[in-house]
């Protein structure tokens, strides 16, 4: 009996080697695009927000499309840029006080623990802790103003992307209701959840913490603090963090006035944060969360690490989007495969 061997065909082969040089070619572009994740991620988020005012500038009002597109990005960025070039203005000057008088950080930390010591009988660090205390808190400044670089680079990335996404905006929309393979009903739902979603997390968190700054510095100014709108702005930045919030800013600035002998002013300013501050951001979120998405505590925690760790500062926004979006996806799965209720999602 003769064999017959059978080869695979050049046609197969050629398909073959073309699909592994597009893998090849798309994993290389995807390793080096990774970089600029944030900014893509930037770019996504201000198309959803900036999307309804270019629709009223371009079809209510008539206004020439590119002229509507430009005039939104260079209001979403003197927004965005405005309070990060602030930031970044009075970190620089804060930082370089802080390197060339490490000792007077030093001598004041001791005559606040001294001070705890003598009136409360408390004992905050040892002697051996303070030296390493000053130098993790110089690099942890260091560190930030290292950040913001990256942070104009996404930002410029974001921007270039933008652009593009807004002035072809009619096609992506198409694209996404063509070449997403979900029902209709459940791509209607995905337009409007992750609108809610994003909204929540750049416009509610930010909003949350400038209030709840401006609260703080009611009392930074009532409790006689030095350099209080410094604080105040450090504390809108502050209050964005979840769990810590904006005790990162006004427990240190309890010790401060420790050491510089007003006791009183230090319990007032705790006892005014604790009670004040703290009661104000439950208030602040339940009030804005009748109108956004109402994102989990856990999720805001644990969106926080994971942005922080891949994205740098401006994790604090992103990471939750992509926890919550993460959550939400299994969700669409659920409603699309597992049980299609039309009344699940």
């Amino acid at each position: 009996m003769k064999s017959h061997k059978q080869y695979v065909s050049n046609n197969v082969l050629l398909q073959l080697g073309f699909l592994t040089l597009i893998l090849i070619i798309f994993g290389l572009i995807i390793k080096n695009v990774f970089a600029f994740l944030p900014g893509i991620l930037i770019a996504i988020c201000l198309f959803v927000l900036l999307i309804n005012p270019l629709n009223y500038l371009y079809i209510t009002k008539k206004w020439n499309k590119t002229a509507s597109v430009v005039l939104l990005m260079i209001a979403s960025a003197v927004t965005i840029i405005t309070p990060l070039y602030i930031l970044i203005h009075m970190l620089t000057n804060k930082v370089m006080i802080l390197l060339n008088d490490t000792n007077k950080i030093e001598s004041d930390i001791k005559k606040a623990i001294t001070t705890l010591n003598q009136q409360f009988n408390i004992d905050v660090f040892s002697e051996t802790n303070i030296s390493k205390l000053t130098q993790i808190g110089t690099k942890i400044l260091q560190t930030l103003l290292n950040a913001s670089l990256d942070t104009f680079i996404q930002l410029g990335v974001a921007f270039i992307l933008l652009y593009f996404m807004l002035i072809n905006h009619k096609k992506l929309e198409d694209a996404f209701y063509r070449y997403i393979p979900l029902k209709n009903r459940n791509l209607k739902n995905m337009n409007l959840d992750l609108k809610q979603l994003v909204i929540s997390n750049t416009v509610g968190v930010p909003v949350t913490a400038f209030i709840q700054a401006i609260i703080a510095y009611i009392g930074y100014i009532i409790f006689g603090v030095d350099d209080s709108f410094t604080w105040f702005v450090l504390t809108i930045f502050a209050a964005m963090l979840p769990v810590v919030g904006a005790a990162l800013i006004y427990i240190p600035l309890a010790i401060i006035l420790i050491a510089q002998g007003e006791t009183t002013n230090a319990i007032g300013l705790l006892l005014y944060s604790f009670i004040i501050v703290g009661l104000s951001d439950n208030l602040i979120r339940f009030v804005l969360q009748k109108k956004m998405a109402d994102v989990h505590p856990l999720v805001t925690i644990f969106g926080v690490i994971i942005g922080i760790n891949l994205f740098g500062f401006i994790g604090i926004i992103f990471g939750p989007i992509l926890f919550s979006v993460f959550l939400w996806l299994i969700k669409l799965y659920k409603a699309e495969f597992v049980d299609p209720n039309p009344e699940e999602i």
